[in-house]
């Protein structure tokens, strides 16, 4: 059993416009190859209804549908109870194990526990953490600690204390069947996949340089700007998100600045997973400059699949990336904007050094496959259930 407090159709995920997070398409890629290889999957999420998709029973999370006056429908949750499973995994919420039994397991691919309520590692029996980086962060980083966040209690309710012991890390993966290698390359083609707080005021800022450097270039940036832009317009001063306002001021004067047709921007909003697909197909490079304003990279599935794409990745050594991804594409220092411009130029003008790199970036991506991911999950799996006794002669 597997359950995420995500909404969609499972049949259709991939055509959804609004595309797919990280989260919701490991959840489902999961569910996929675990049924694949033989396991009975149940597969819980906010989605209405019930049903089969490709051996996989989905169902409704427990709870119910409230509808007040002048307002829409909305779903109220509550505890999940299993208790016929052998396995039960949740993916980023622990605190939904509480009334399951069986082995318990949390895939856990954010952050801290701030938003962990009191006791919850009481309930998990295994947790995997997507990289050694993200996994060191959970042992050693105080900041990851407080549990239970909220305004009375900024410093959080308890301390969290990780028991090296329930701990695993199990890397994520990627399809490089979905990207075939005869799809052609757009010349100069760049694509910008991830969060824009996370870089895209450096690729901004660098684009002029690269676009006298790479006169053919063009760059696609793929995800739902204007509003997150606009979100910080109708939020106060407030100390904690005044570094991401100032990323999503410059992002958005520069694109103002660089509007004109010669520059070759286009923001294509959020696409479904399908179009992604095909997007990073066509790219020549994908273009990272990660920088994050706190820990938050530990594996970048984006930077995996672009890997598969044969799209030459260029990324920062910011957080897990550089741990992850260095000796098989472009990793330049976190902080050297120049270096990182030098490599994404490189990339677009010498198909020597371009085609070096496709070449290790997919033996990487075929090394890190989700059905790779799902045996590595059962390996640890397999370590933790409960040994039958062998019965009496």
């Amino acid at each position: 059993m597997l359950g995420f407090r995500g909404s969609f159709d499972f049949a259709n995920a991939r055509q959804d416009a609004r595309g797919m997070t990280g989260s919701e398409y490991g959840f489902l890629r999961l569910s996929e190859e675990l049924a694949d290889l033989g396991h009975e999957v149940h597969a819980y999420t906010l989605t209405k209804g019930s049903g089969t998709y490709r051996g996989i029973q989905t169902h409704q999370w427990p709870g119910i549908w409230v509808h007040a006056d002048g307002e829409p429908e909305h779903f109220v949750p509550e505890e999940i109870r299993v208790r016929d499973c052998d396995v039960v995994i949740s993916v980023n919420m622990p605190d939904e194990l509480r009334g399951c039994t069986g082995l318990r397991v949390c895939l856990y691919w954010i952050n801290e526990f701030s938003i962990c309520k009191v006791g919850f590692e009481n309930h998990v029996d295994l947790w995997c953490s997507p990289s050694k980086p993200h996994l060191d962060q959970v042992m050693n980083n105080p900041r990851w600690r407080h549990v239970d966040v909220s305004p009375t209690f900024p410093q959080g309710k308890a301390q969290y204390n990780p028991d090296p012991a329930t701990w695993s890390v199990v890397p994520l993966g990627c399809d490089p069947e979905h990207y075939p290698q005869t799809t052609a390359k757009v010349p100069g083609r760049v694509v910008y996949c991830s969060s824009p707080d996370r870089g895209l005021h450096w690729l901004l800022q660098e684009w002029q340089a690269i676009k006298r450097a790479a006169p053919h270039a063009s760059l696609r940036i793929f995800y739902r700007l204007q509003p997150w832009i606009d979100g910080f317009k109708s939020v106060p001063y407030f100390p904690p998100i005044e570094r991401l306002r100032a990323r999503a001021n410059y992002i958005e004067d520069a694109l103002a600045r660089m509007s004109d047709s010669k520059w070759g921007i286009t923001v294509c909003d959020s696409v479904s997973r399908d179009e992604i697909e095909r997007e990073m197909c066509e790219a020549e490079v994908l273009a990272y400059p990660c920088d994050t304003v706190a820990w938050s990279e530990g594996f970048s599935c984006t930077t995996l699949e672009g890997c598969a794409a044969r799209a030459c990745p260029v990324i920062m050594d910011c957080d897990a990336l550089g741990d992850i991804y260095r000796g098989s594409i472009c990793v330049a220092a976190r902080g050297d904007v120049e270096a990182w411009r030098d490599h994404v130029i490189r990339m677009l003008t010498s198909k020597t050094e371009r085609e070096q790199h496709q070449q290790r970036a997919v033996e990487f991506a075929n090394a890190h496959t989700w059905r790779i991911t799902a045996m590595r999950l059962m390996e640890q799996i397999d370590k933790r259930m409960p040994k039958e006794e062998p019965d009496a002669a």
